[in-house]
């Protein structure tokens, strides 16, 4: 089959290593381009923080000086607050997302997103934060146990109370290189690597020399840089929605 203007990616062999249960947007939007899609997730998420500490954070958060700011900068943090009943346990609290991803899964939840940084890093949410006056009150951050620390400190540096919860740890799925080698032997063409902890996982499987010569498509300066460290090239998408790591894809894999 020929690759036309609307599916770009026929003929094409694209890897998804999204965390099972994530991966279902992203490989619609590369179907839908024409590519034929391996799904193998790299990672597995493994929930820390108890619904009771959740609770209890988000509780802790109203005895502090307003504005009380609930800052989120994943999907899979918004998915483990899912154990909070809402709206109660955010009452008084406004709620910011980084990216369009993480605010629709803060909604999907029942949450009431009032502020999202445009993109994929947390600086930007950092700016819009202070900007609103997250300084002159306090902050709570769920977030994974590898988070960089760049969010907290810029909002500490600007005044706030910041409350830090970890309430989940990316672990590689068991079994990775087992089941990365066949796919990696009948051809790949691209591979979609969407944090460092999916960097970290595949290429401890198969090592990065298996990854040259392909399309290695990002979100995000963190993930990028893990990459590069390991002396790999990657195009990193200019958003981290489904469409946008698509079309990322499609741009990089151009006949």
């Amino acid at each position: 089959m020929t690759a036309t203007p609307s599916r770009p990616l026929t003929g094409r062999r694209v890897l998804v290593t999204r965390a099972a249960g994530q991966a279902a947007s992203l490989s619609q939007e590369l179907r839908q381009l024409g590519a034929a899609v391996v799904e193998i997730p790299a990672i597995a998420i493994q929930p820390v923080a108890s619904a009771g500490e959740l609770r209890a954070a988000a509780r802790s958060l109203r005895g502090h000086r307003p504005p009380r700011w609930l800052a989120v900068t994943s999907s899979n943090a918004a998915e483990s607050l899912r154990a909070l009943s809402l709206p109660e346990d955010l009452a008084g609290i406004r709620v910011a997302a980084v990216g369009e991803p993480t605010a629709r899964a803060l909604r999907d939840i029942g949450a009431n997103v009032e502020l999202v940084a445009p993109g994929t890093g947390a600086g930007a949410l950092a700016d819009q934060l202070i900007g609103a006056g997250a300084g002159s009150g306090a902050v709570w951050l769920p977030q994974g146990e590898a988070a960089r620390i760049e969010l907290g400190e810029r909002l500490v540096q600007a005044g706030a109370d910041v409350v830090v919860t970890v309430c989940y740890r990316t672990v590689p799925v068991t079994g990775l290189r087992r089941l990365l080698i066949p796919a990696f032997a009948e051809r790949v063409d691209a591979v979609t690597l969407l944090s460092p902890s999916a960097v970290e996982a595949v290429i401890a499987a198969v090592g990065s020399g298996a990854l040259c010569g392909l399309s290695v498509v990002c979100v995000g300066r963190t993930t990028a840089a893990a990459l590069r460290r390991h002396g790999l090239t990657p195009v990193v998408a200019t958003r981290g929605d489904a469409e946008g790591v698509a079309a990322a894809v499609a741009g990089a894999l151009r006949w």
